[in-house]
C-alpha cells in the first residue's frame, strides 16, 4: 500500500471565468495534498486563460494551453501527461469537498481496487431546473465496505449514471486498456464510462457526496438550438454503433454483455426522445437492427413506470 500516492486532477477549461477560481480553489485547498493539476485551457476566449495564471505559482499545477478540440479533447490531453497513481475528472464549473481526498484515496488504497464510485450534490445557477437529487446517489443500490468483483458489472448496470466525475479510478486502468475519450463526439462520457466499467477488475462504494456539479445555462447539456439537437443526435448515433460492435464481441461474458445492452437502450432512448423532426429520427433508428421488438416494450415500461412513480 502506497501512503501518499500521487492523484492527477484534470480540469479541462473553456470560457468559465465566472467559476474557474472557485473550482481550482476547492482542488488547491484538498486536505490531501499529493496532487498533480492539469489544467487544460481548450482555447477560451474570455478571461478564464488569464484567471488560471494566478495559480500557476503552485508548483502542482501543470498548465496546457490549447486550440480548442473540445471536452474529450481537453482530457485526453490531460491523460496523456498524467502521471499519478489515480485519475480525478473535475469540470471547471464544477467543485468538490475539501476533504474528497483524503478520505477516497484511503479507501481505495485500504480496498486495493480500481475504482471507487461515491454521491454528487447538483445545483442550479441563474436557470430555472428542477434537479433531481437522487439521481447522484447510489446508497440505495450500492454498499460500503463491500469490494465488487464479477459482481460489479450487475451493480454499475442497475445504478449507471455516465459522468466521469463521479470516479476515482487507477490509471494503470486507463493505460492497459488504451482508454482515452472519443473526440468527434459530444455526451462522450455515456461511450467512455461503459467502457470503463469493462475494464475494471475491483470497485468501492463510499456513501458520501463529494462532488458539487453546477447545472447553469448556456452549458452544452443545457443549450437546445437545432443544430445542439442535431449534433445530439449524430454523436448519440455514434455511440451506439461503437457500442453495438462491443456487444456484437466473443471477449465479454452474459453480465458484461447485459451492462453494454442497457447502455444501448438508453442511448436508443436518447435518440427517440430527441427533438429533432421525427421522420428523419425514424430513418435513421429503423437502420438499427440490434433494438428488438422486446426492447422497445422494455423502454415503455420503463417509461410508464417513471411517470407513475413522480406523480
Amino acid at each position: 500500500m502506497d501512503n501518499n500516492p500521487v492523484v492527477s486532477i484534470i480540469v479541462p477549461v473553456y470560457n468559465v471565468e465566472a467559476y474557474i477560481e472557485e473550482c481550482l480553489e476547492s482542488i488547491i485547498n484538498q486536505t490531501y495534498q499529493q496532487l498533480e493539476i492539469i489544467v487544460v485551457d481548450d482555447g477560451s476566449t474570455d478571461k478564464s486563460n488569464e484567471l488560471v495564471k494566478t495559480y500557476l505559482s503552485d508548483k502542482r499545477i501543470r498548465f496546457i494551453e490549447q486550440e480548442n478540440k473540445g471536452l474529450s479533447g481537453a482530457r485526453n490531453s490531460g491523460l496523456k501527461v498524467a502521471t499519478g497513481k489515480y485519475v480525478l475528472f473535475v469540470d471547471s464549473d464544477d467543485y468538490i469537498r475539501v476533504n474528497m481526498l483524503t478520505e477516497l484515496v484511503s479507501r481505495i488504497e485500504e480496498g486495493q481496487a480500481d475504482l471507487v464510485r461515491f454521491n454528487g450534490s447538483a445545483f442550479v445557477d441563474g436557470m430555472e431546473k428542477v434537479v433531481d437529487h437522487d439521481y447522484y446517489d447510489f446508497s440505495h443500490r450500492l454498499e460500503e465496505k463491500h469490494i465488487y468483483r464479477e459482481d460489479s458489472f450487475q451493480a454499475n448496470r442497475r445504478t449507471f449514471v455516465s459522468p466521469v466525475y463521479l470516479y476515482l479510478v487507477k490509471r494503470s486502468v486507463l493505460t492497459e486498456h488504451n482508454l482515452l475519450f472519443r473526440e468527434d463526439i459530444i455526451h462522450e462520457d455515456e461511450l467512455f464510462t461503459p467502457q470503463l466499467f469493462l475494464a475494471i477488475q475491483t470497485m468501492i462504494y463510499v456513501n458520501a457526496a463529494y462532488y458539487y456539479r453546477r447545472y447553469r445555462e448556456n452549458s452544452i447539456m443545457t443549450i437546445q438550438s437545432t443544430a445542439q439537437l442535431q449534433r445530439s443526435f449524430d454523436s448519440y448515433l455514434k455511440i451506439f454503433k461503437e457500442l453495438e460492435l462491443v456487444y456484437q464481441s466473443e471477449a465479454y461474458n452474459k453480465e458484461q454483455k447485459k451492462l453494454i445492452k442497457r447502455q444501448m437502450l438508453s442511448i436508443y432512448n436518447g435518440m427517440k426522445e430527441n427533438k429533432l423532426d421525427k421522420e428523419e429520427k425514424r430513418t435513421a433508428l429503423n437502420h438499427l437492427k440490434s433494438i428488438k421488438l422486446k426492447d422497445k416494450v422494455y423502454l415503455v415500461l420503463q417509461k410508464l413506470r417513471y411517470k407513475m412513480k413522480i406523480v
